[in-house]
């Protein structure tokens, strides 16, 4: 009596439909597994004969294993179907029983285990790469050689949601190509998938990809995945066995740091194009509003009786000087937008110093900026674009002026020199001002060490040296102020200023 009670509460507590059956084929007790599977109550006296509970196309062979297994008390197994709760339906099961003695009685323990109609099917390779791959923890799979997937183990099939039975589960091949496995890949990434997996089918050859696999409840998720391909000793291919790899949390993160950079960068855009503005209104009011003063000045001087033409002509130098700065202005920041290539011609640099200078010095006589040149003698002719180069002289002249300051107990000076180097000519203007704070950043567009006023002179200016195949550097001297080297090749082949 113990016995019998350890055995039903044994068949009661298993997760598989299992049930008691005399030696005589009437089942005696079953556990709820069964009956929700078949439909069928098991209630004594005389309770339900076990056949019954199978399809009817599988009795004769259940019963010929039955009545050996009664004649040589070995355990009973065989794949047969049992009936459903549902008319005309069944479960494909792996029926397993074993004799135990209760007393003067045999009693038999039946247990169904649920399977998938092609899992005895396989060979002996297939059923250990099953095996292997269901015990990794992380999603993997194995297709055949042309491509379609057979098998995915039990990490996928619950990730995709897949029905207990499908035909994945138990690694049935029912036909087809790869692309009949796209159902389980976000449609964006359809092409990416195709090329990529018609290149390792092509090649024999593993591979990856990055796609987003669908989650059984509608979701998907970024996967990294790869396949690599199982071939025989002589190179024959087996199989192309896969992993999943879940890289959404990475793939989501490095798209947040995407948008994080573009907002930085239009944010930037703004502030260029605010630094723009601010620097056009500063550079440009300024010397107009000059304009307009000494325009009127010089009206005033005319307008006399006797007119004043000393102090005309003065105001008149303003006009031409302002003028020029506007004009100054305007090229700058068209150069800084509109890279052109410049147009070669034969220069000889002294000359282009000497007209600079005259071009600079009522300006420069005004602020009592005293202005050196040292000029050589013997210095060869390069070919650069004039127009160019005299603007790049221009801001270096006019920058060393602006790093002038008048209470700065070192005297006011520019010294403007060319030199000669074995490949290059080349054009110093040092002045004796503070020195430059930052070097390093002194090109860069709109930088200045200047509180009043943005800049863009020298990063235009530097343009134009690369440009020509040269170079602009900035150094500080030694004792106080700074110098600005403009080196320039001789002969040079010009280049395109990117």
């Amino acid at each position: 009596m113990t016995a019998a009670i350890d055995i039903r509460a044994f068949v009661q507590g298993s997760p598989h439909p299992s049930w008691l059956v005399h030696s005589d084929g009437h089942c005696i007790y079953a556990n709820l597994a069964l009956e929700q599977l078949t439909g069928a109550r098991v209630e004594p006296p005389g309770g339900t004969y076990w056949l019954d509970l199978l399809v009817d196309d599988d009795k004769p062979q259940a019963i010929h294993a039955w009545q050996e297994s009664l004649s040589t008390g070995l355990p009973l197994r065989i794949y047969v179907r049992l009936r459903g709760a549902r008319p005309a339906s069944y479960t494909h099961v792996e029926l397993i029983a074993f004799g135990h003695s209760d007393g003067p009685e045999e009693i038999w323990l039946f247990t169904a285990l649920q399977f998938h109609p092609s899992i005895h099917q396989h060979s002996p390779l297939e059923a250990q790469l099953r095996t292997t791959l269901n015990l990794i923890p992380i999603q993997t799979w194995y297709a055949t050689p042309a491509g379609a997937v057979v098998f995915v183990n039990e990490a996928t099939a619950s990730y995709l949601g897949l029905p207990q039975l499908h035909s994945l589960r138990y690694g049935e091949e029912v036909g087809g190509d790869w692309e009949s496995h796209l159902i389980f890949i976000h449609p964006e990434d359809h092409p990416h998938a195709r090329r990529q997996w018609a290149a390792c089918l092509r090649q024999h050859s593993a591979g990856d990809l990055q796609v987003r696999l669908l989650e059984g409840d509608g979701g998907n998720r970024w996967f990294s995945v790869r396949a690599e391909p199982l071939k025989t000793k002589g190179g024959d291919l087996l199989y192309w066995v896969g992993i999943n790899i879940d890289i959404d949390d990475a793939k989501r993160a490095g798209a947040a740091l995407d948008l994080a950079k573009e907002r930085i960068a239009r944010a930037s855009q703004l502030a260029t194009i605010a630094e723009l503005s601010a620097f056009i209104s500063h550079e440009i009011v300024q010397p107009i509003s000059a304009v307009v003063a000494n325009a009127s000045a010089a009206l005033n001087w005319m307008s006399r009786e006797t007119p004043d033409l000393a102090r005309a002509k003065m105001a008149i130098e303003g006009i031409l000087r302002d003028g020029m700065a506007v004009g100054n202005v305007v090229h700058e920041t068209r150069a800084l937008f509109k890279h052109q290539s410049p147009s070669r011609s034969t220069i000889q640099l002294n000359d282009l110093v000497k007209q600079v200078l005259k071009l600079l010095e009522p300006t420069l006589r005004a602020r009592n900026i005293q202005v050196s040149a040292d000029l050589h003698p013997g210095l060869p002719t390069t070919e650069a674009d004039a127009i160019q180069i005299q603007q790049v002289l221009i801001n270096l002249i006019h920058n060393a002026s602006e790093a002038l300051v008048p209470q700065y107990p070192h005297p006011q000076t520019i010294t403007v020199r060319t030199l000669l180097s074995d490949d290059s000519v080349i054009v110093e203007v040092d002045d004796s001002g503070r020195g430059i704070e930052a070097p390093e950043r002194i090109f860069d567009a709109f930088f200045t060490n200047k509180d009043e006023r943005l800049g863009v002179g020298l990063s235009v200016s530097r343009s134009i040296a690369e440009a020509h195949g040269g170079s602009l550097i900035a150094i500080n001297l030694k004792n106080c102020g700074a110098r600005f080297r403009l080196s320039l090749p001789r002969n040079s082949l010009l280049i395109d200023v990117i």
